[in-house]
């Protein structure tokens, strides 16, 4: 089987299991979104797509399966996503690395680190933020991030088009 539609498969159970719809509603949007927008990051960034993808979904998995505070979530996650790694027996060690050192970070949004693999991970949190409703006002530390996020990736579709 796929290793992402695995992962997603692994997210789904866990997400399913939550009583109220509002917030199964929610997980599953972003989840399937922050995977969906670091697909995208890692691919126009030139890394690994199916590590980003799979980092996405279980960015933020201590909160919809230990119902875990939202300030201890990102190193709560990198727990749970590691075991569900190593439980399925389909990841190299370093992948499992990578993939758990992004989310253990993904909550610093305002600090900048050597990893371009965490980095991805920060800004396609922020982006599926954005993209579910422009109109919803995103945290100080969100905001800083979206600007720098969505300046590169206009350079970017610039120097495309001059191409």
């Amino acid at each position: 089987m796929d290793r992402l539609e695995l992962i997603r498969i692994e997210t789904d159970k866990i997400i399913q299991k939550l009583a109220n719809e509002e917030n199964r509603k929610f997980a599953y949007l972003h989840s399937y979104g922050v995977s969906q927008c670091a697909i995208y990051l890692a691919t126009v960034r030139k890394l690994d797509v199916e590590l980003a993808g799979v980092a996405g979904m279980l960015h933020d998995i201590a909160i919809y399966a230990e119902n875990c505070p939202h300030k201890d979530h990102a190193q709560r996650s990198a727990v749970l996503a590691k075991s569900i790694l190593e439980e399925s027996k389909l990841f190299k060690e370093d992948e499992i690395i990578a993939i758990t050192s992004a989310i253990a970070t993904h909550s610093d949004k305002m600090s900048r680190t050597d990893s371009r693999f965490a980095e991805m991970l920060k800004d396609s949190d922020v982006l599926q933020h954005y993209l579910y409703n422009p109109n919803i006002e995103l945290q100080e530390k969100d905001r800083y991030r979206l600007y720098y996020l969505l300046e590169d990736l206009k350079k970017m579709h610039q120097k495309g088009e001059a191409s």
